[in-house]
């Protein structure tokens, strides 16, 4: 953002050593005229600072967060997650969120609640008469918001623009500034929600990518799997499928197909008592008994005697 465009109060620093814009309830300065948008901020800090306003909480809103520069440490109902540039995050009224320890670090962040008409769990997003957009149009990117799992946009630098062009019309509130505004935000929707469309797809394509490696591969355990013919069944190169397999599972594919024939060994343990660590190595494809039992015990921190012999005491 090219600061120098605003007023010059605006780009004054305050005793903190930040510049930027923050209005909100308390502050609501051209807010006032556009009564669905609780908050509005855009703050660039010169310094590591506290800030309890930011710690985990409840908005009555939509809640969007856009990084310029820096790296923020946030959390979303529960799960913890690195905010950086070009990141956005998108919440619901009851999600959760912000930062745990309430430091904000050096760098750039805009933030935008937007309070519906209507929205919660059991009814469907309602803007209100500001926006024209569809009923239906509105309901589907509700309940996309409404998903926790999406809530974070990676590599989204086109929404950069929209805080640009929200910051510089609050600031200035030139004639007819409410319709920029409400312009601007309908823009802004129909970007999410293609970006939301887009992740919730690539999403269930790369799960059914994990699902097919997995039986391809459990079909056959004690196969020794090449990692070329592996990509040429997805019709990949080693290179792309290398980085797919580990980028969803967070193992590269011969530690996943480890972690496969653990997981059967583990299941034969339990439900056979009378198999021989022998047979059960042999079945689930280590090249011998030794193998096994150190590939076993550096994964699951026990020997899978000793496990087998947990697994007895715990049946009796």
């Amino acid at each position: 953002m090219n600061s120098f465009l605003l007023p010059k109060t605006l780009r004054e620093k305050d005793e903190h050593g930040n510049y930027g814009v923050w209005w909100h309830e308390n502050n609501p300065g051209p807010l006032k005229k556009l009564p669905f948008i609780s908050q509005f901020g855009s703050m660039k800090f010169s310094k590591v600072r506290i800030d309890d306003t930011m710690r985990p909480h409840l908005n009555d809103g939509i809640e969007i967060h856009y990084v310029n520069s820096g790296k923020y440490d946030w959390v979303i109902e529960g799960k913890e997650i690195e905010l950086l540039p070009e990141n956005l995050s998108v919440t619901a009224p009851w999600h959760e969120n912000g930062s745990l320890s309430g430091i904000m670090d050096i760098g750039q962040i805009n933030w935008l609640i937007i309070k519906p008409e209507d929205f919660s769990k059991e009814t469907a997003l309602k803007f209100g008469n500001w926006s024209k957009l569809s009923k239906n149009f509105q309901e589907n990117l509700g309940k996309m918001i409404g998903d926790a799992n999406n809530s974070v946009l990676e590599k989204a630098k086109n929404f950069k623009k929209y805080f640009d062009e929200l910051r510089n019309e609050l600031a200035y509130q030139e004639e007819g500034f409410e319709i920029k505004v409400q312009n601007i935000l309908e823009n802004l929707f129909i970007d999410l929600h293609r970006q939301l469309s887009n992740k919730i797809q690539k999403n269930q394509e790369d799960g059914s990518f994990i699902e097919k490696l997995t039986q391809l591969l459990k079909s056959d355990l004690t196969r020794k799997w090449h990692i070329e013919d592996l990509a040429l069944a997805f019709n990949m190169g080693k290179t792309k499928f290398t980085y797919e397999v580990k980028k969803l599972t967070g193992f590269p594919p011969n530690s996943f197909i480890i972690s496969l024939k653990l997981e059967k060994a583990i299941e034969l343990i339990q439900n056979n008592k009378n198999s021989s660590m022998a047979e059960i190595a042999f079945i689930c494809g280590f090249s011998s008994l030794q193998h096994f039992t150190s590939t076993f015990s550096q994964r699951n921190g026990i020997s899978p005697r000793k496990y087998q012999l947990q697994q007895h005491k715990k049946r009796k």
